[in-house]
């Protein structure tokens, strides 16, 4: 798709080193970073990156990786060649990619519990939306929305993570059903009690939590008839307020996708679209200091849990249809690597489904 020299000029970024190199030696380590390796930018054709994955290839869409850095949480949108076999697959691999076992399907998102021995879910039936949240160990699940008997009793609500406490949850809704009793916004569950505080801010939509609990990023809607108006916003938990970060013009909205705020400093991901591809920019909290870290494409970006790396995923094709591989960005480093590049494609060996046990999630209203 072309863009117009207006669009260009808000998508690209703009170089501002030296803030940068602070920002990331405080999220990395007290070692400078390596300089990228000066390239000529790539030029993307039309068509020529993402779109459907080829024949018999793996599209993972997620891949978050747990506390400890030993395991990763990935979420795999369809089985190749088995139209009939649940989509949006959520699988845990050990740190190599091996050992893959299938948690829940219909997932579409998922963050870990700060233990790591637990992971909050949305899974979505149709149009609808849960939360759940899942014991690794045992499997056990507890729904924590759209019962009739829960504060958020409408099936609009999704996740966005767990607070470092270990006890409350961070959702939000990001749907207005008929007669719906709660508005659209951002709220905390606490799973000791299931009370439920919100909205902290309405028509906010949010991804995660950044920077050790103390903000979390996301989309500020302006009109609550008009899903595409507004634009992305942080909500500081501090003083109870949100900022803008981003003044993209309405129509540029669909070329980027939602920051992810790193959760140990105030920097934030995004990927944006520029020269026909999606590439990840970083940014500080406050939206400034922007500036291009991929080249060869990147989207869906995750962070490690210390702050050091970020998964995302790209498609390696370079031509019609996409072959997506999922990376690792090392901002020590500064360089991007195929997350597990020994295996074919790079993407786990998943076994078949039916040598999976799988208790399937069943909301209840």
């Amino acid at each position: 798709m072309l863009i117009s020299f207006a669009m260009r000029r808000i998508l690209l970024p703009v170089l501002i080193t030296t803030g940068l190199a602070a920002l990331l030696m405080a999220a990395a380590c007290s070692t400078a970073p390596q300089p990228l390796e000066k390239k000529s930018e790539p030029t993307f054709d039309e068509g020529e990156y993402g779109g459907e994955p080829l024949p018999g290839t793996e599209q993972v869409t997620i891949v978050e990786p747990s506390p400890g850095g030993d395991r990763f949480a990935l979420i795999r949108r369809r089985t190749p060649g088995e139209p009939s076999d649940p989509r949006f697959q959520l699988w845990i691999v050990d740190r190599d990619g091996s050992n893959p076992r299938l948690i829940s399907v219909n997932t579409h998102d998922v963050a870990w519990h700060p233990s790591g021995d637990r992971a909050v879910v949305t899974v979505a039936i149709g149009i609808d939306f849960y939360v759940y949240t899942i014991d690794l160990e045992t499997m056990e699940t507890t729904q924590w929305t759209g019962k009739e008997s829960q504060r958020l009793s409408f099936p609009v609500v999704s996740m966005a993570g767990w607070f470092r406490d270990g006890h409350r949850l961070l959702v939000f809704a990001n749907q207005k059903a008929y007669q719906q009793p709660f508005p659209r916004g951002l709220y905390v569950i606490d799973t000791r009690d299931s009370m439920t505080t919100g909205p902290l801010v309405k028509l906010f939509s949010t991804t995660c939590l950044g920077n050790q609990d103390r903000y979390t990023v996301g989309k500020k809607y302006v009109r609550s008839d008009d899903p595409s108006s507004g634009n992305f916003a942080r909500y500081d938990f501090d003083d109870e307020s949100w900022r803008w970060i981003t003044d993209f013009p309405k129509d540029s909205l669909r070329f980027v996708q939602k920051p992810v705020p790193s959760p140990t400093s105030d920097l934030i991901i995004q990927a944006r679209e520029t020269g026909n591809a999606k590439q990840l920019f970083l940014m500080n909290h406050r939206g400034k200091d922007v500036r291009q870290i991929t080249e060869f494409g990147g989207d869906i970006p995750v962070w490690s849990s210390d702050g050091s790396y970020v998964t995302f995923r790209r498609d390696v094709h370079r031509g019609e249809g996409a072959r997506y591989v999922p990376f690792k960005f090392n901002l020590k480093t500064r360089k991007a690597e195929p997350l597990w590049p020994v295996s074919p494609d790079s993407v786990p060996d998943f076994p078949d489904l039916s040598t999976q046990t799988l208790d399937k999630l069943k909301p209840r209203r």
